[in-house]
């Protein structure tokens, strides 16, 4: 649990799906899996997390997708992420799907679909395939 707020004034609240959903090499944590030191109340080395915690923010939470906290990806069931690549120094927009099938729920898919249709948007599913929409893509 983040008790940090971002600069739009949104805070990680009870959301915890980006420590169950990407990889956090410092602690040889893999993608899709539940980070060791995530507990019921938040993470419990939150203090002392890794760089790459420290570091990582979603879309949500820099206030790039949804109006509200049912974007939340806690609640959206989907995590947003969008920066340049560094090998291509190309924008990417990447959507994780917290849990199983929640690319298909209404709220996420319809939001999906509207992203798409100004970006192209790499899915990362749960069970681990990827698979592109929008772009060149359509």
């Amino acid at each position: 649990m983040n008790g940090e707020r971002s600069s739009n004034g949104r805070q990680c609240g009870q959301c915890t799906a980006c420590c169950t959903v990407l990889a956090v090499t410092e602690l040889g944590k893999p993608m899709r899996w539940a980070c060791a030191h995530l507990g019921c109340a938040g993470c419990r080395v939150y203090d002392e997390r890794p760089q790459s915690c420290r570091a990582f923010d979603c879309l949500w939470l820099r206030g790039g997708i949804g109006p509200d906290e049912s974007f939340r990806p806690d609640r959206l069931g989907v995590i947003f992420d969008s920066f340049t690549s560094p090998r291509t120094n190309e924008a990417r927009y990447v959507a994780f799907e917290v849990w199983k099938n929640a690319f298909e729920d209404p709220a996420s898919s319809a939001l999906l679909e509207e992203i798409a249709r100004s970006r192209e948007v790499q899915l990362s599913y749960r069970d681990g395939t990827w698979r592109t929409i929008g772009g060149a893509n359509k």
